[in-house]
């Protein structure tokens, strides 16, 4: 199965509409043809079974069915400073949406050495990471935001840091919290007062595991570990 993104696909939709490169693609390499069927989401939750049909100026796309996914797991949150290299908090974004995470957003810490993003590529990476992981839901890219004003927006998460501390397995964490939400520093951690900080407000302080981990490597396994939790 190949899914396919129509932004502007609702209920009541008769055709969708792709831009010429996706209809090479599905002509040249999926060798699909008049009468095939082809599958399509809004990333609102709506699925589209779609008759490929022509007339005289090519093919047409002919909305058959549609079907209504409910979101599933609407908690799974995680916070990341930009990292020094862009692709590597885009590989992060990359697979915390395939790994079912429902929202992302970039973190200001006292220690990040980027404060912002390129949005219109993360977009981008998450509309192909939709689409090849077959979900039916985007997740919200969120606006950059402080540690402080997102700790005091999101309360009762999780907080991994390599500081010595009282801190329990991310595992045991997720059994107890219902708000999965994490915050994972930039290259240089947070700093003790960052840390203090989330403490306070009723965050756990978690380990992700006895090796120190690259803060991409972090991100990721703590979506996966929160995929895997529910």
């Amino acid at each position: 199965m190949n899914l396919f993104f129509d932004p502007n696909l609702n209920a009541d939709s008769s055709e969708v509409f792709i831009d010429k490169s996706e209809i090479k693609h599905i002509e040249k390499v999926l060798r699909k043809k008049r009468g095939d069927f082809l599958n399509f989401t809004n990333g609102k939750g709506l699925e589209a079974l779609v008759e490929i049909c022509s007339n005289k100026n090519g093919l047409t796309f002919k909305v058959k069915d549609i079907i209504h996914h409910t979101i599933k797991n609407q908690n799974r949150h995680i916070a990341l400073s930009p990292l020094k290299k862009s692709n590597y908090f885009e590989l992060v974004v990359s697979k915390a949406t395939e790994l079912g995470i429902r929202e992302i957003t970039p973190l200001i810490c006292e220690n990040s050495l980027k404060k912002s993003i390129n949005y219109d590529r993360c977009n981008k990476i998450i509309i192909s990471s939709l689409k090849q992981s077959l979900q039916y839901h985007l997740p919200k890219l969120n606006k950059a935001t402080s540690f402080k004003d997102f700790i005091l927006e999101n309360r009762y998460g999780m907080i991994a840091h390599c500081n010595k501390g009282k801190k329990i397995a991310i595992l045991k964490a997720l059994k107890k919290v219902k708000n999965k939400t994490i915050v994972i520093g930039p290259e240089g951690d947070f700093s003790l007062d960052e840390i203090n900080f989330a403490r306070d407000n009723n965050y756990n302080e978690v380990i992700l595991g006895s090796n120190r981990l690259r803060a991409e490597t972090a991100a990721i396994l703590a979506c996966s570990l929160m995929s895997a939790s529910d």
